[in-house]
């Protein structure tokens, strides 16, 4: 009996023990590039991987990149550079803009460059101001300042 009391408190202290130390288990690097590649495999998750190959992204966080980037630079970004920065083939950033462009109706899509509405009203606005000053200004001053096109500035 005594031998089952003396067995229970070194349980006791054990579980104490056990509760009161901080045991971090971390993934390396490598298993968690083999549970990815098993999800991937598995068709639990659709992943874009990036240019350099060391990083995946999901769809849906390529569109918050290009919808951060579209804001960052003011309502104007190429969708050339927006591969280059997120890091993303061409090809998925053109598929992801059209997507965007058929949820957001105030951004719009000229010369390969995802504008907003954001922009274009701070656009007509700078215009106006050197309209104000200079009492002209030419089409053709507006699209070498602004490299828009005619047809765009026609219909806006």
């Amino acid at each position: 009996m005594s031998s089952d009391w003396d067995e229970v408190k070194r349980l006791a202290a054990d579980f104490q023990r056990a509760q009161l130390s901080s045991t971090i288990q971390r993934l390396s690097e490598r298993n968690c590039i083999e549970i990815v590649k098993k999800l991937i495999e598995s068709k639990f998750i659709e992943v874009i991987f990036t240019t350099d190959g060391k990083e995946y992204l999901t769809h849906a966080r390529l569109l918050k990149e290009i919808r951060d980037e579209l804001y960052v630079h003011g309502g104007r970004i190429s969708l050339t550079d927006l591969a280059q920065i997120i890091g993303v083939d061409y090809n998925h950033v053109e598929e992801k803009a059209n997507e965007f462009l058929q949820s957001e109706q105030d951004t719009c899509m000229v010369l390969g460059q995802l504008i907003t509405k954001d922009y274009m009203d701070h656009f007509a606005e700078e215009v106006n101001e050197k309209l104000q000053q200079s009492g002209e200004i030419t089409v053709a001053e507006i699209i070498k300042i602004y490299d828009l096109p005619v047809d765009f500035l026609e219909r806006v």
